[in-house]
């Protein structure tokens, strides 16, 4: 494969964007999210490098792909096809491991204020 080849291509939106045309690239350095808005044509670049965190949502309807970047910004994308595709390879660019904050904790114990698994437990007792 070329290095101008990428290792993904999805059709995309953006939210709070219109974005027509929408289309997400991903390259073994960057992001490439292209289209057309009101305004004429959409490019916007992310560097690999740049980005801190990837978050994954399985959510068919608002954005799926979260880039949290090291400035502090974050990134949302809605890709229509292939999230879970992006979101493992992205894990495997940065170097960090899917279940890395999935998992079970060291000593075994829940966290303290890990709210949501107190509710999930409290709604599966009852």
């Amino acid at each position: 494969m070329a290095s101008s080849d990428p290792l993904y291509s999805h059709r995309c939106t953006l939210p709070h964007r219109t974005l027509w045309f929408g289309w997400a690239s991903l390259y073994e350095d960057r992001i490439h999210i292209q289209g057309w808005t009101w305004r004429g044509q959409y490019q916007k670049e992310v560097a690999v490098a740049d980005i801190d965190e990837v978050d994954w949502r399985p959510r068919p309807e608002r954005p799926n792909l979260l880039l949290h970047l090291e400035d502090g910004r974050t990134i949302p994308i809605r890709l229509r096809k292939g999230a879970g595709l992006w979101n493992a390879k992205l894990h495997d660019l940065l170097g960090q491991s899917l279940l890395e904050d999935r998992g079970i904790p060291k000593n075994g114990q829940r966290e303290e204020g890990d709210e949501q698994a107190k509710d999930d437990e409290d709604q599966t007792a009852a």
